[in-house]
């Protein structure tokens, strides 16, 4: 792994680009925007840096190769001359994802095919490889007879930090939660409701971002079975991340949760989170419930139900419009956003939201509409 900087690609789902820009400049890793995430370089401590600390990316990648291929003999021979020894052990096991678009190769299984062939002879090794060993994933995007080869340095999705291993109907992704605090602007100090909390997404990743917590702190990593990981290195960036943490006391986040099954879900991941004693949680309908209280009014921030069955329309409606009556009433000064579907479900809250990012979320494009309760 002699040749350094790395180019590299943080994945990102629609919506979250802009928090995940700010992360990597947190990071001290200047990036650019592309289709479908962030464009940036970096050493290999980089490698583990992105994937220690971005909370909205979904993957981080090395951009390997571009090659230029009109046939497959072409593409076997053009693999074959690419240094796969970097990043793959004889021993590991490939899985190739294959898009095309444009291109003379179309066959996306024939390319996955040739590409692996092209890798074990490469690296001059025979099946069957071993199958306790996580496999390694390699992406090829064709495109205008161009291929461009990813190797994924992450495994399993960012978003799985290893703490929710309970959740209801659709939750939201730890990531998209993470955008949406940075959508809202939430600092750690600032109090957070989230009166719909589900199983606690919302309310855990504000309180790791409240204690700094590195979310791949308790994961492991795909770079973790590159030939040249270096275990030590790895380790100091662990180390130095735990010295980061703080206590954050003083900090409360505040979450209700009508069905009383998921508020208990919602505990139990906060618990294994490490982050419970940041946490008032409470089982009972919002409306039903007394508000926060505050000195000072903070931001809240939900997902309500956006059904989108026909006989679902009138009494959406209705709950928007209590949703919006309730804050005017009992949220005076709190400022936020709420996920929707739909602008007239947000409208009929008459707090005259103003549209913000779009999210991709449970197979639906999401607006996040912010507010302010005079």
């Amino acid at each position: 792994m002699a040749q350094s900087p790395f180019d590299l690609f943080a994945v990102t789902a629609p919506g979250c680009e802009d928090a995940c820009l700010a992360e990597l400049q947190a990071l001290n890793l200047p990036a650019q925007r592309e289709a479908g995430g962030l464009s940036f370089s970096g050493e290999l401590a980089d490698v583990y840096r992105a994937n220690l600390w971005l909370r909205s990316a979904g993957r981080v990648l090395v951009r390997f190769a571009e090659i230029r291929a009109t046939g497959f003999p072409e593409l076997y021979q053009k693999c074959l001359r690419l240094p796969w020894g970097r990043f793959i052990r004889p021993s590991t096991a490939l899985e190739v994802r294959v898009h095309c678009r444009r291109s003379r190769l179309m066959h996306t299984g024939r390319i996955a095919e040739t590409l692996t062939a092209a890798v074990d002879r490469a690296l001059g090794r025979e099946a069957p490889l071993d199958a306790e060993l996580p496999k390694q994933l390699v992406l090829v995007r064709f495109e205008d007879d161009r291929a461009q080869i990813s190797i994924d340095s992450s495994g399993e999705l960012l978003h799985r930090r290893g703490y929710r291993l309970e959740q209801g109907a659709a939750p939201l992704r730890e990531t998209l939660a993470a955008a949406l605090l940075h959508a809202v602007g939430w600092q750690p100090g600032v109090s957070l409701w989230d009166p719909m909390c589900g199983s606690g997404t919302l309310l855990i990743e504000a309180a790791l971002l409240a204690r700094n917590r590195a979310p791949g702190l308790h994961r492991a990593f795909a770079f973790e079975g590159w030939p040249h990981f270096r275990a030590g290195r790895w380790q100091v960036l662990r180390e130095q991340s735990l010295a980061a943490e703080h206590s954050a006391s003083g900090q409360t986040l505040y979450g209700s949760e009508l069905d009383p099954r998921l508020a208990e879900i919602a505990a139990r991941n906060a618990a294994r989170a490490g982050i419970a004693a940041l946490l008032d949680l409470r089982a009972g309908d919002f409306r039903q419930l007394p508000p926060p209280t505050v000195a000072v009014p903070g931001i809240l921030l939900c997902n309500p139900p956006y059904g989108e069955r026909l006989g679902e329309r009138r009494a959406l409606m209705d709950f928007f419009r209590e949703f919006g009556g309730f804050l005017r009433r009992h949220a005076s000064g709190w400022r936020g956003g709420f996920l929707a579907s739909d602008p007239r479900l947000a409208q009929a809250t008459g707090l005259r939201p103003q549209a913000g990012p779009t999210f991709a979320h449970g197979g639906l494009s999401v607006t996040l509409y912010l507010f302010e309760v005079p």
